[in-house]
């Protein structure tokens, strides 16, 4: 395919999780990276966006994990303009090992926006025409979408960090999987399964996909609200989750994410622990 740019990382030790398994948000930061290359090496590097006053900002995010990355890997992103529709574009991603297996599949809706007032751009006509070759014409999906919450859903709360803060002044996008992975975690927890107690039982929850819809930036300081729901909890586990500012409650993020139960060490497929079914009953939607 035209218009195609190719990245590679390698996997670092501490990117990974307490099973060997690359954390879900690295992968986040991993597109990120190859967006960023791929734009320069179009001409568009950081010179040119500082005296174009403008910045692309991620509008939404959406994945599969196809087979999770462990340590050492070398990993190649394949990356391409997709679309380009006045003030945003699609960016499509593969990611793959040295043996050419898929590990991820990925699309990204950025926008174009004006760095000193934070309102959208018109995509310049230069940058439509140079990534021109791997777009195609514009391509709307569809909107974010979740069972409604049950009336006691699952809550937790995070401040926002220093070190979650982009150059930009605002929470990086992959910060916010990992701030509503966590809240999923502390939701089994809440229902009598903390992870030593799942680990025990021989069975963790293994993130294989989401979609996540940026509303509105975060800033340093900021404490955050997380509402979590689940779907259906099976072999897999579907999970809805609302993040909003405290105090005025704003909205932040909404996100729906896919779950796999696996063996904390081998990851074979396995399945919800016995009873955890009906400890999150609360917290299941209709």
């Amino acid at each position: 395919m035209s218009g195609v740019y190719t990245a590679r990382v390698a996997v670092r030790h501490h990117e990974l999780d307490p099973f060997g398994r690359v954390h879900p948000a690295v992968y986040l930061r991993y597109l990120a990276h190859a967006a960023v290359e791929a734009s320069a090496a179009a001409g568009f590097d950081a010179a040119w966006y500082a005296a174009a006053g403008a910045v692309w900002l991620v509008r939404r995010s959406t994945f599969t994990v196809l087979c999770p990355t462990t340590a050492g890997e070398e990993l190649e992103i394949r990356t391409w303009v997709e679309d380009f529709r006045r003030v945003r574009s699609h960016r499509r991603y593969e990611l793959r090992g040295a043996d050419g297996r898929l590990r991820l599949s990925a699309l990204t809706d950025w926008v174009y926006v004006d760095r000193a007032s934070g309102r959208p751009r018109r995509v310049p006509r230069e940058m439509e025409d140079a990534f021109r070759l791997g777009a195609s014409g514009p391509q709307e999906r569809d909107g974010w979408h979740a069972p409604p919450p049950p009336p006691r859903p699952a809550r937790a709360t995070h401040q926002v960090r220093v070190y979650e803060i982009d150059s930009l002044g605002h929470v990086n996008n992959a910060v916010y999987l990992d701030v509503v992975a966590q809240a999923a975690f502390e939701a089994i927890e809440q229902a009598g399964w903390p992870l030593a107690r799942l680990v025990s039982d021989g069975t963790v929850p293994l993130l294989t996909g989401g979609d996540l819809e940026y509303r509105e930036a975060a800033r340093y300081g900021d404490r955050l609200e997380t509402t979590t729901w689940f779907g259906s909890l099976g072999d897999t586990m579907n999970v809805h989750q609302h993040v909003a500012r405290a105090g005025d409650g704003r909205p932040v993020l909404r996100a729906s994410s896919r779950w796999r139960w696996v063996h904390p060490l081998s990851g074979e497929v396995t399945a919800a622990p016995d009873g955890l079914v009906a400890a999150l009953d609360g917290s299941l939607a209709a």
